[in-house]
């Protein structure tokens, strides 16, 4: 598994890197760069007493002509638990998505990942997640994206099963530049663990 994901990480940024030039009459892969940074709290605690949890990460990818997404996201998640210890993990993730054309105003998209979540007490483990949802114009410069994300573990023993929902309003401030703001809801079974909620921002430079 983990030969399988750091080959997949290796083609990708290949990908990111390299592009596809085309000509000026050829449709061609387009990569971009995004950062976001969010924060949460546990779902189950009251506000004086919820554990907070602040992310950063980096996302590098490339958009082909048939709208399918590759990307590579590294980044990290401080916890600061209520009982007043901190925690530090690292991430990084590789997704697949694919948004379709279907000739009406929204546009739909799937997509799956994989990753690898690095522990501060030095423990790691892998991790899946399917994603789905619709991307609703609003403008030129304005759209909507609303969906799901099912996540877990693949080792039985991590507590990382989550179902999430999301909100988020879209701004394009021209071709190249987009910002963004998002609402996410997580439930799971093991709610002192990945039971959230949350907001984050992001931009995205696109080439």
């Amino acid at each position: 598994m983990k030969k399988m994901l750091a080959l997949s990480l290796l083609v990708v940024s290949g990908a990111v890197i390299a592009g596809d030039s085309g000509g000026d009459e050829q449709p061609r892969n387009k990569p971009f760069v995004m950062v976001d940074t969010s924060m949460e709290k546990d779902a189950q605690y009251s506000e004086s007493l919820a554990t907070e949890y602040i992310n950063a990460n980096i996302t590098m990818g490339v958009k082909t002509p048939s709208k399918t997404e590759y990307s590579v996201k590294v980044g990290g998640s401080l916890k600061d638990k209520y009982s007043g210890t901190d925690e530090l993990s690292n991430n990084i993730e590789l997704k697949i998505k694919q948004s379709f054309d279907i000739g009406t105003f929204f546009l739909p998209y799937v997509a799956v990942r994989l990753g690898e979540k690095f522990n501060s007490d030095t423990t790691h483990f892998t991790h899946y997640a399917f994603d789905a949802g619709l991307k609703l114009p609003l403008s030129e410069s304005w759209a909507i994206d609303i969906g799901a994300r099912y996540r877990n573990a693949f080792q039985s023993v991590e507590k990382y099963q989550s179902t999430r929902l999301h909100a988020m309003v879209l701004y394009d401030f021209d071709k190249y530049n987009t910002v963004g703001l998002r609402y996410t809801q997580s439930d799971a079974p093991q709610k002192l663990a990945e039971e959230r909620k949350g907001w984050r921002v992001h931009y995205q430079r696109n080439y």
